[in-house]
């Protein structure tokens, strides 16, 4: 009984390291990750040898999928606590400097999670939060970066608000407003092309697109 208090001690304060650690150092937390799980499998090597010498297939194929199971377990504590980080890092991040730092530390990430074998869809699921910010910041790079377009008048700046509040994500009324009011400039139209990409893809293509989408477009008149 006190060994699997002793166990379960330990168990609790890896689950307490790595997620305060995961906050400050994914990548670190990963490695901290991967190693429980080989310390975890090669603890299953006595069970190996015990099969070379009696009938214990049962007890072997138990054990297996025990680590197995607490692999998968990890994985999807890598991918929370990758989604935790990527969204720390966009929210508080993304307008503190003129570079793609954000950009490159969820791309960090995604590798981390690659290595683990982590699958395509559960990393388009860690960094939602990164690309669904990306693409509101695409649309109001093109939409003059919350300035308003007052040149165009009181009725042009009522649908800018409009479209501003409750289609921001949505790149065709963006596209439509722009194309209405004769605002619908090359720049423009690559920022909107970008959020359809990412939207698309679930992704952010590279620093470039990352970059246009913290680069708004001003309105002629001064602004």
């Amino acid at each position: 009984m006190k060994r699997n208090w002793g166990r379960l001690l330990c168990q609790i304060c890896f689950v307490l390291g790595v997620t305060a650690l995961a906050w400050f150092h994914l990548a670190a937390s990963v490695m901290a990750v991967c190693a429980v799980v080989l310390v975890a499998l090669s603890g299953k090597f006595e069970s190996l040898i015990e099969v070379s010498f009696g009938p214990l297939k049962a007890k072997l194929e138990r054990n297996i999928s025990e680590s197995e199971h607490l692999l998968q377990s990890l994985k999807a504590l890598a991918v929370t606590q990758a989604r935790a980080t990527n969204a720390a890092s966009v929210n508080t991040g993304r307008w503190a400097s003129g570079d793609d730092w954000v950009y490159q530390s969820v791309m960090r990430v995604e590798n981390g999670l690659r290595e683990l074998g982590i699958t395509d869809d559960e990393i388009a699921d860690a960094k939602i939060d990164f690309v669904s910010l990306t693409i509101r910041d695409a649309a109001s790079a093109a939409m003059g970066g919350g300035y308003v377009p007052s040149r165009l008048g009181q009725e042009a700046i009522t649908e800018w608000q409009q479209v501003m509040r409750d289609c921001r994500s949505d790149p065709d009324a963006i596209e439509a407003y722009l194309s209405k009011w004769g605002e619908l400039s090359p720049d423009r139209k690559i920022r909107i092309d970008d959020m359809r990409w990412m939207m698309t893809h679930r992704s952010v293509q590279d620093s470039a697109q990352y970059m246009r989408a913290h680069d708004p477009i001003k309105w002629d008149d001064g602004q």
